[in-house]
């Protein structure tokens, strides 16, 4: 009797370790989805407010976007306009000035703005692969985020959509969030806003909280964008 115990207190212990499925089976299921929209124009409002000393201001930016797979973005923002390819953006702003930045310490955007820079760039471990959530714990790559320790991805588990992300900074306890709303149009699900809490660095060491919300709307898909679009010319 004590060995059958022994055995089922055992079964009971590992079976949910053997229930969940391998990250990359979820997000190849996200990709899926994802990978149907080739191209897309909206128009973008982006809200944003800085939390320091306990005071904050909101600032507004509205413009149109322009999306093309796997890694071609063209978004102008209050008459300023950014191009975007991987981790390189060229800016011209409204006088006509032209600058040139490339992302570092950032999510390695090679191979374009899709679920497959989630495994790119973290290792994964499932955490839960339940009913209501499917939880992925994601630690970043070596030059990845460097003020990010762990970010963790929340997916519908009948969708197949990453909802939520959770980001713990290196200097709080306290994770951040991002929620993620989609929208069914043409036929494909499609991510139509994001709303929650970050951070951005003002100086070396120095962490500000930013409210953010990313609003996209009357949106057209899979038109067939020129590539000139999203050429700066410079």
């Amino acid at each position: 009797m004590r060995t059958v115990i022994i055995f089922l207190c055992l079964f009971f212990s590992i079976t949910p370790c053997l229930a969940s499925r391998n990250p990359q089976e979820i997000i190849n299921q996200f990709d899926a989805q994802y990978s149907k929209i080739k191209d897309a124009t909206m128009d973008v409002t982006l809200d944003t407010s800085l939390q320091i000393l306990g005071c904050s201001g909101l600032t507004r930016f509205k413009g149109k976007g322009y999306f093309k797979a796997p890694a071609k973005i063209q978004i102008t923002l209050n008459k300023t306009i950014y191009f975007v390819h991987g981790n390189n953006i060229r800016k011209i702003d409204p006088d006509g000035k032209r600058y040139y930045v490339r992302l570092i310490n950032a999510p390695d955007f090679t191979p374009g703005f899709n679920p497959k820079l989630i495994p790119y760039n973290f290792n994964l471990t499932t955490l839960k692969d339940g009913p209501d959530d499917i939880v992925i714990d994601g630690l970043p790559k070596p030059g990845v985020l460097k003020n990010v320790t762990k970010v963790t991805f929340h997916f519908d588990p009948k969708s197949y959509l990453l909802r939520q992300l959770d980001l713990t900074l290196i200097n709080k306890k306290k994770p951040e969030y991002i929620y993620i709303d989609y929208k069914l149009i043409d036929g494909i699900w499609v991510p139509v806003s994001c709303h929650g809490r970050s951070a951005i660095e003002l100086r070396a060491g120095l962490l500000v909280g930013l409210d953010l919300k990313l609003k996209g709307g009357n949106f057209q898909l899979n038109k067939g964008l020129a590539d000139k679009i999203f050429e700066p010319g410079f």
